[in-house]
């Protein structure tokens, strides 16, 4: 049974309405060029610590913001469009006016809260970013997250199967637990980095940011590799939109949505429902009929916020659930082992997310900024060797977090703590009595950041001290896996990181933009790693990464082209060893280590404002290094040999049309060879390629009415046979079609 405990809310709200009206307003008009206004453009007004005003364009392109008497800059993000920052004075009692006319861009300037302590914008920051928005998710017609990263050059998802089958995602040759993955600041990894990428749905959300490179300086544990957010959609001019969708292989969805402001608040909310019966054909590897790959899931979100004089306040509630049949793998079988369809095994998990913000600005450059979440997961999987009884598992995490941001003497300065406590449990992890037992443990960090921006010149370095507390542990008898007691257990890392990004050339016209960094990242041991280990003294995994890439702007800000290197170097890396001779004494170790490097290349181009081509490719090479102190790689591996199903090279190209009331897009995926592993008993059992692929989807959208739109899509358009992950076949061609009921654009 979910408990949920409320804040005083009637205080909270009495001091924040008690405070004094806003000082001044500035209002303005949004237009692409004059008699074409721009509706729903987000328009910013940001002081020296970040943004303090935020409203969106009516639709007549109009605008009006209200905030303190002091200096801002002026930002407006529009999908398809772009436009140099302004800087405007407003004082008490006044009103201001500022009209934007903005040009057409392949790539728009967005406010990225995902790269930093405060919110950036993607050309200051010298982190590799990748914004997706609500207007290309529509466009693309995507269902869930796991859709949206495969447009971000150096990640690899991979899929073990159809709709809801398990979903890891590699970030430049990174293990699948290296990604942070949050909705509006909150954490959804489990303990150890563990992210099931397979069921976030994308019906609530204003963009998906991805940082790429290891951010753990901002985060500290589990942002080894990158960082994903979901941003939900709060506010703006009132709007409804609904959702329902059929096709292929038994396949549904709908959902509902709606936001908008109210004076001072700003909210949004909605529901989805997926549901799908996945593949029921042939097992190309068992001849059987598959009758367990059928999936749901249930998604609901609500948010709440409030702007003040001097206060910000928002929350969010996330729910939802999903169940899969678990047929297992059906697909290639090269060792002819396989024992047939499994028709019992299925998963079913429920998961909640919740968190406030607050936002006190003390004066025009210093505000202080605190945040509470609590996300939860509980699981169930029923398999044949428990056909009765489905074993359990949960993860459970409280955090709280504390800044101050300033600017002093032309640097912004940040500065603050954040505190988790986390409880990981398992059937499968237990003490002396066979009882089940959790593993607990908490973190501490304490980090700061120094950000300066002098004329085209950007720089932000900081860092990050992690203490990471991990609980005394009972021991257990296992025959298999005996593990003793363990005692408290402390660790601490420093995680320090530099981002540069400097507009070294050009103009208007064109332009050369240089940008890259350093930065250090770790992954603290999961609790499944704490439990089956004999080893009281596990490290955090750690890496080292360099980056350095060139982005050049031509005809004007049409066409963007961007090249980057990077290099990873992954130490300390967890390995079961199983106590071999002359490498440890204990069953697993950090003693294993790997490297990365290759490069990322882009390409946005928007000739007219209806088209935009995009296209991303990647090329990367991975090395199994030896372990420490030894000539030797973790067995079956030999030092020199590839990571597992990262593929050398990779890539992606997107067409997007827009022409009048109608909207299509084109969408081709490649990916080349990857080193995989036997489908039914792992590594040990042998080392196979599997096969690159082509695949391509098309669809297309027709605005019948202001508020009406009917929409297909063709997935796997080519019909191609493939498979993510070595033995578990993904879905052949599917056609879907919908309707969507939209009360604006």
């Amino acid at each position: 049974m979910l408990r949920t405990h409320t804040l005083p809310t009637a205080g909270v709200l009495l001091v924040l309405l008690s405070t004094p009206a806003l000082a001044a307003r500035l209002g303005g008009s949004v237009s692409s060029s004059p008699g074409h206004p721009i509706v729903n453009a987000k328009v910013v007004l940001e002081g020296p610590t970040g943004p303090v005003a935020t409203t969106w364009t009516t639709p007549s392109g109009t605008f009006v913001l209200e905030a303190p008497e002091g200096d801002y800059t002026l930002r407006v993000v529009a999908n398809g469009f772009d436009a140099p920052p302004r800087q405007v004075t407003l004082r008490d009692a006044a009103d201001a006016a500022a009209d934007v006319t903005m040009g057409v861009a392949a790539l728009a300037e967005q406010v990225v809260v995902s790269a930093g302590f405060v919110p950036l914008t993607r050309s200051a920051s010298g982190a590799t970013l990748t914004v997706l928005d609500e207007a290309e998710l529509r466009t693309r017609q995507l269902e869930s997250a796991q859709d949206a990263l495969r447009s971000v050059p150096g990640f690899t998802v991979a899929r073990s199967g159809g709709r809801g089958a398990v979903t890891s995602v590699f970030p430049r040759g990174g293990e699948s637990d290296f990604t942070l993955v949050m909705v509006d600041g909150i954490r959804l990894n489990d303990m150890g980095g563990s992210y099931d990428a397979a069921h976030l749905p994308l019906f609530d959300l204003d963009r998906v940011e991805v940082v790429r490179g290891p951010q753990s300086a901002v985060y500290g544990s589990d942002a080894v590799g990158g960082v994903v957010q979901l941003v939900t959609r709060r506010g703006g001019a009132l709007r409804a939109a609904g959702v329902f969708e059929a096709g292929s292989f038994g396949t549904w969805r709908a959902n509902g949505s709606a936001n908008g402001s109210a004076g001072r608040l700003r909210w949004g909310g909605g529901a989805e429902q997926l549901t799908s019966d996945g593949f029921t054909g042939i097992a190309p590897g068992t001849g059987e009929t598959v009758s367990n790959d059928d999936y749901r899931r249930t998604d609901a979100m609500a948010s709440l916020g409030y702007e003040g004089d001097r206060w910000q306040l928002t929350g969010l509630l996330r729910a939802g659930r999903n169940e899969r049949g678990v047929p297992g793998p059906f697909g290639s079988d090269p060792n002819d082992t396989y024992s047939g369809v499994d028709t019992v095994s299925r998963n079913d998990n429920e998961t909640v997310a919740a968190g406030a913000s607050l936002t006190w600005r003390l004066a025009q450059a210093v505000q202080a900024r605190g945040a509470v979440a609590y996300a939860r997961r509980d699981s169930t999987y029923l398999s044949v060797f428990t056909p009765d009884t489905p074993t359990a598992s949960g993860n459970r995490m409280v955090s709280a977090r504390g800044q101050v941001d300033a600017a002093w003497l032309g640097v912004s300065w940040t500065a603050g703590s954040e505190w988790a406590v986390e409880r990981a449990a398992s059937a499968f992890i237990t003490g002396l009595q066979n009882q089940e037992i959790p593993v607990d443990r908490s973190q501490l960090g304490v980090f700061g950041e120094g950000r300066l921006e002098v004329g085209q010149l950007s720089i932000q370095g900081g860092a990050r001290f992690e203490r990471v507390v991990r609980s005394a542990l009972e021991g257990n008898r296992s025959v298999f896996s005996p593990r003793p007691s363990f005692a408290e257990d402390t660790i601490s890392v420093v995680n320090p990181r530099v981002a540069v990004s400097w507009r070294a050339l050009g103009g208007e016209a064109w332009w050369a933009r240089l940008h890259g960094g350093y930065g250090a990242g770790m992954r603290a041991p999961g609790a499944f790693e704490i439990a089956f280990t004999n080893n009281p003294g596990l490290k955090p995994e750690t890496s080292r990464s360099l980056e350095a890439g060139l982005e050049t702007g031509w005809l004007g800000g049409r066409l963007v082209a961007d090249a980057l290197y990077f290099r990873n170097a992954y130490d300390d890396l967890i390995v079961t060893v199983g106590r071999v001779a002359g490498t440890t004494a204990f069953r697993s170790d950090n003693i294993s280590n790997a490297r990365s490097e290759g490069v990322e290349a882009s390409l946005s181009f928007r000739p007219v404002a209806p088209l935009t081509i995009r296209g991303g490719l990647v090329g990367q090479r991975t090395e199994i290094l030896a372990n420490d102190g030894f000539a030797d790689a973790p067995s079956p591996f030999l030092v020199g040999d590839a990571l597992l199903r990262r593929p050398e090279l990779a890539g992606f190209a997107d067409v997007l049309l827009h022409v009048g009331r109608v909207s299509a897009f084109l969408r081709i995926d490649n990916r080349g060879d990857v080193r995989d592993i036997d489908p039914s008993f792992g590594a040990n059992a042998g080392i196979f390629t599997n096969p690159g692929f082509t695949t391509a989807d098309a669809g297309v959208s027709l605005r019948l009415l202001d508020q009406v739109e009917i929409f297909g899509r063709a997935l796997n358009l080519l019909d191609t046979d493939y498979e993510e992950i070595f033995g578990f076949p993904s879905l052949g061609r599917s056609v879907m079609v919908g309707v969507r009921l939209a009360s604006s654009r």
